[in-house]
């Protein structure tokens, strides 16, 4: 539909340029040169917002004559190059408003540029009752700069998480835990609504697993960012888009989702508009129950003769159980067409309950079994955020000159509390009925985000922008860890064991960047300068004194961007970035986690910042039915943050952090869409890289390097009119690690979706993993042992979800208009400050 509207335009155009074309009376004069540039914004007159598609052209105000044209974007921005010199008036006209004429006014030899300002187009009142324009849109949209995914058209993770959504976009991947990944690295940063967010600051992987998938307009992954964005994140940005809608009138939206094994999803959404007052509220609640299972066998080698003196074979069986409430709510205010503010809230609360049985069986160097013990561990978890986000965006008489000033208070507290029941050996091959030790705990973990931004962007000239900025952001991140054993019946306070640790971080950042356009040929530089204060204070306890580390540094990030268009869809651009991945929370805690008495788990005050140089070609060619991208990128990364795993002479193992000398990582992307037929789309990706390790730690070299692929196709295909099928799969091949490898897994998602009540409703039906074969399983080794870890869970699971939409439009735009860009839920991340 959206083709049609841009062919709309394009024959009105025509019609207009052929009807009013005087007729060749054999006069010629010198042709006027085509110099002039003429810019506009065009706006609805009753709701204030931007209209895409209007069709704006030019005719001489002399006799009328056709000039030339163009169409708005997605903001209502309209840029007519190759105007004749002259005296001239605009004509604007779309489906379902009244016609729209211009004063005349001159394009001059001497003043070429010309800028109309802020044109209103007046719904028309015979037309608001009959037409219906729907401009879907794509799954993917692709760009030099980012890529959009419009996860709100998969259907493969209707009912799902946040999780489903983002492991079926290209370039990212999400492993069996929840971290996620994108081009092979970890080191990511994650936005919601674009800015950082005590959601995904701590704990990103059940954060993430809380938030329904119904809830998230898009994402967009910026794999390259400019010198406006935080430069935080190996290999980029991912920015997660909840939706809000800015329709008029009142309107809204409802889903429920079943799955099997109890699992439910509920979703509602409302949003009213009225004058220039906008105001939305969002809620998702989410019950899911889960099991997983895992296998661990550890062989151990004598660190000086390298002979095998036994091993362990560690079955864990877990099953989760999780509630999760998501309510976002906000208002806008446009106080003129320069003038808009806004405030907006969210609030996240989750609980939960993991029952884990963790049995541990010992092997002497005669694999014959000598001892075992079960640990029997419930925990329960809760975690409770809010978020407020407040600002002013003001505009001027030129669109292109923008002030942004923001704010973002953020608080969140995780309490998590743990009860473990020990029965060891009885020494006939079983275990002991009672239990030999027990132990319980309690952590809490307090974060705060607090970020101040201003933000400024001034045209020089038609070609040229100039944007200037500031940003500080303050967190604060702490852990109190508290254990008590029952000794003689009494719970008796493990004072070795409790801990607190609290992490500070204050960064204060500025930022300028030029912008040029020369033709086809354009180019972006950029420099961010940041000064950080960090503070990681592990308190006194009853085991080690108090321990305080402070690393302070300034550092410049510079940008560079450069583009060149050889026609219509396609372009080959340049990107050059440099950026930061700082160590937060348990990263840096040193107190071990002793959840697992087998395997343990602590942090490195000490880590390093790593910093990365990363470089980018891209080059995006499309046809009629078919666009392709392909990048070539190379990363190099400087003090290179790794797990390290090593083992005691006993055989507990101890992951733990440190730095690399350095890691290189070098690759291709390609995605392509595909419209076959009108009625069938392919969607498909492939990423290939090769990630090199250089380094070690202490005695333990830690090189390492391998090829790497990941591909994922999903097929789209209208069964009917009103019926859609979604396949959707994913495979990677096996990846390196620093100390061993992890093996080849996939799946097969599959969905049906079926439009009910002429539209307003949508019955959807989907299975994930179908085929059952998603399984994890890793190899690593180290000084003195070797380990095979595989992690099997639910993955095939069948969903049931009916949605519905409601709503009426206000009097002045009762016309059904579902603009590409219209519900966004957060700034679009390149016009972001």
């Amino acid at each position: 539909m959206r083709y049609l509207i841009f062919l709309t335009s394009f024959i009105l155009i025509q019609t207009s340029a052929f009807a009013q074309r005087p007729t060749d009376t054999g006069k010629r004069g010198g042709a006027r040169p085509k110099i002039g540039v003429v810019t506009a914004k065009v706006t609805d007159a009753d709701s204030k917002e931007p209209l895409e598609f209007v069709t704006v052209a030019l005719f001489s105000a002399k006799d009328s004559s056709f000039l030339t044209g163009g169409a708005t974007d997605q903001q209502g921005r309209v840029k007519i190059s190759e105007v004749q010199v002259g005296r001239m008036f605009a004509k604007l006209t779309f489906i379902g408003y009244d016609e729209t004429i211009t004063t005349p006014f001159i394009i001059k030899p001497d003043a070429p540029e010309k800028f109309l300002g802020n044109l209103v187009m007046t719904a028309s009142a015979k037309a608001l009752d009959e037409v219906t324009v729907t401009a879907e849109r794509d799954m993917m949209e692709l760009g030099i700069d980012k890529r959009t995914f419009n996860v709100a058209q998969d259907l493969t993770t209707v009912g799902g998480s946040m999780t489903d959504a983002l492991n079926n976009i290209p370039s990212i991947d999400v492993d069996q835990d929840g971290s996620v990944s994108l081009r092979g690295s970890s080191n990511v940063t994650i936005f919601i609504d674009g800015k950082p967010s005590n959601l995904t600051s701590e704990s990103t992987a059940d954060i993430l697993d809380q938030i329904p998938a119904s809830s998230i307009e898009r994402v967009e992954v910026i794999t390259n960012p400019s010198a406006k964005y935080d430069p935080e994140g190996t290999s980029g940005i991912i920015n997660i888009v909840l939706k809000k809608d800015r329709k008029g009138g009142v309107n809204g939206n409802a889903s429920v989702t079943v799955g099997n094994n109890n699992k439910y999803n509920a979703n509602v959404g409302v949003n009213a508009r009225v004058g220039k007052l906008n105001v939305f509220g969002n809620y998702s609640g989410r019950y899911n129950e889960r099991w997983q299972e895992r296998t661990q066998t550890q062989k151990n080698y004598d660190r000086e003769t390298n002979a095998f003196t036994g091993s362990n074979v560690q079955n864990t069986k877990r099953d989760d159980e999780r509630l999760s409430h998501l309510f976002k709510t906000g208002l806008d205010y446009d106080f003129n067409d320069y003038n808009n503010v806004y405030v907006n809230a969210t609030f996240n609360t989750g609980e939960g309950t993991n029952n884990e049985k963790l049995l541990v069986n010992y092997y002497d160097q005669n694999d014959d079994a000598y001892d075992l013990f079960l640990r029997d561990n419930v925990s329960t978890r809760e975690n409770q955020t809010q978020e407020y986000n407040f600002g002013w965006h003001r505009t001027f008489v030129n669109p292109n000159q923008v002030l942004d000033v923001s704010g973002q208070i953020s608080t969140s507290n995780r309490v998590s509390n743990g009860n473990f029941d020990e029965y060891g050996y009885d020494g006939n091959g079983g275990l002991v009925s009672s239990p030999s030790f027990q132990q319980r705990n309690r952590n809490d973990g307090p974060s705060e985000l607090y970020i101040a931004q201003i933000d400024y962007t001034h045209p020089l000239s038609e070609k040229s922008t100039l944007e200037v900025g500031a940003k500080s952001t303050l967190r604060r991140i702490g852990a109190d860890f508290t254990s008590e054993s029952l000794q003689g019946g009494n719970w008796v306070s493990d004072d070795s064991l409790n801990n607190n640790f609290n992490y500070n971080e204050d960064v204060h950042a500025a930022y300028a960047m030029f912008r040029h356009e020369a033709g086809k040929f354009g180019y972006q530089l950029g420099v961010r300068a940041e000064q950080a204060y960090t503070t990681s204070i592990l308190d006194e306890n009853a085991i080690t004194d108090r321990q305080e580390v402070q690393n302070n540094y300034f550092a410049l990030y510079p940008t560079v961007h450069v583009s060149y268009k050889f026609a219509q869809q396609r372009e080959v651009s340049f990107g050059y970035s440099r950026r930061v991945n700082r160590p937060r929370g348990r990263t840096l805690n040193p107190f071990p986690d002793y959840s697992n008495p087998q395997s343990l788990r602590k942090g490195n005050p000490y880590l390093k910042p790593e910093f990365i140089d990363a470089l980018e070609v891209t080059y995006q060619h499309g046809w009629d039915d078919i666009t392709l991208t392909g990048s070539v990128y190379y990363r190099y990364t400087h003090d290179a943050m790794q797990r390290v795993t090593s083992a005691t002479p006993e055989g507990v193992t101890i992951l733990s952090w440190d730095n690399m000398d350095n890691k290189q990582s070098y690759g291709f992307e390609g995605i392509a869409t595909y419209n076959m037929t009108k009625w069938w789309k392919f969607t498909g990706s492939t990423n290939i890289y090769n990630l090199q390790i250089n380094g070690n730690s202490g005695d333990l070299d830690l090189s390492n390097q391998a090829w790497t692929m990941n591909a994922k196709l999903m097929s789209s295909t209208n069964l009917t009119k009103t019926t859609t099928l979604q396949l959707s799969g994913r495979f990677s091949s096996r990846r390196a690690t620093a100390q061993g490898h992890i093996d080849p897994m996939g799946g097969l998602d599959v969905a049906v979706s079926q439009r009910l009540f002429k539209g307003k409703g949508t019955l959807q039906a989907r299975v994930s993993d179908v085929l059952n074969t998603y399984q994890f399983n890793v190899h690593s080794e180290g000084v003195g042992f070797t380990s095979d870890m595989t992690a099997d869970w639910e993955s095939r699971v069948a969903y049931l979800t009916f949605s519905y939409r409601f709503g009426q439009m206000n009097k002045g735009s009762k016309k059904k208009r579902k603009k590409s860009d219209s519900s966004g839920g957060g700034d679009d991340m390149m016009d972001m400050m």
